[in-house]
């Protein structure tokens, strides 16, 4: 009776262990993970200055890129975004860029801001992640200004938010950006340890603070907040915590930087060298 209540204690509704299904050890300095509209995986690996395609289930695709400032080349990008669901986007903040790219992993474009005819007001040097929203519109952290600049097209600045002018919700070390189903834009802040929450017009709507927090995402109308060796799930709605998933066996002590979630029931979990797929121990 008293383990059955000790385990009640522990892990009460909602929560739950994570258990390992897949591994990929194939990385040098992996530091950032993203899907597309058919849950393909891409991660973002610094060390290598490449992106690596895999499917929902890891099965390795494709890789592509290497140092450089040309076409398709990157120097230590920090951040890759799959939010549109039909290309990507790799902030490659040394090169003061952000390159666009098929699904195939084909450059279509790029954005550089540092020139002459562009208002210096709106430009970035050091663009840190990026969003989609509406399918146009594109939402690029200014690391430099710590702050967000919106491209209504992809290239025309329109406005800017979580700047000195946005009262409570004014950043100061801004990494990654998620959106919610209504177009709500989640900013995670690692010098303040929270999640800023802004509506899609950039006003400030609320935060959640959390000390140690590493990374998160969102799917559905929860929010999973990675943290040391367990996963957090606040409701978005009720603006509470609702279960702890916890990491099992030697993966507790693996130092896990960024987060993916697919369907509810699959666990991304990226750390410098390896892509691990967890799914709940039932």
């Amino acid at each position: 009776m008293l383990i059955i209540l000790l385990i009640s204690f522990i892990f009460s509704k909602g929560d739950s262990l994570l258990v390992q299904d897949k591994e990929v050890k194939d990385f040098t300095n992996a530091v950032s993970i993203a899907s597309d509209g058919k849950e393909n995986i891409y991660v973002l690996d610094a060390g290598m200055n490449q992106i690596v395609k895999f499917d929902k289930e890891l099965k390795y695709l494709k890789r592509n890129g290497k140092q450089g400032w040309g076409e398709g080349q990157f120097e230590s990008p920090t951040f890759i975004d799959g939010s549109s669901g039909l290309d990507i986007f790799v902030s490659d903040g040394r090169n003061r860029r952000i390159l666009r790219l098929d699904l195939e992993l084909n450059q279509i474009s790029s954005l550089y801001t540092a020139l002459v005819d562009f208002p210096s007001d709106l430009q970035f040097n050091t663009p840190v992640a990026t969003l989609v929203l509406n399918s146009r519109e594109l939402y690029v952290i200014d690391g430099d200004n710590s702050r967000i600049i919106v491209y209504k097209d992809g290239r025309s600045p329109s406005s800017i938010f979580g700047d000195y002018t946005s009262g409570k919700g004014q950043l100061s070390r801004p990494v990654k950006m998620v959106k919610d189903a209504a177009n709500n834009i989640y900013v995670l802040d690692k010098e303040l340890s929270a999640i800023f929450r802004f509506d899609n017009l950039g006003n400030y709507v609320n935060k959640v603070e959390m000390k140690g927090l590493e990374s998160f995402t969102v799917f559905g109308n929860t929010m999973y907040v990675l943290k040391g060796n367990e996963i957090i799930l606040y409701d978005l709605d009720k603006r509470s915590i609702t279960g702890t998933k916890k990491i099992s066996g030697k993966n507790s002590k693996k130092k896990f930087r960024d987060i993916l979630i697919l369907n509810n029931k699959k666990y991304l979990l990226l750390s410098k060298n390896t892509l691990s797929l967890f799914r709940e121990n039932k």
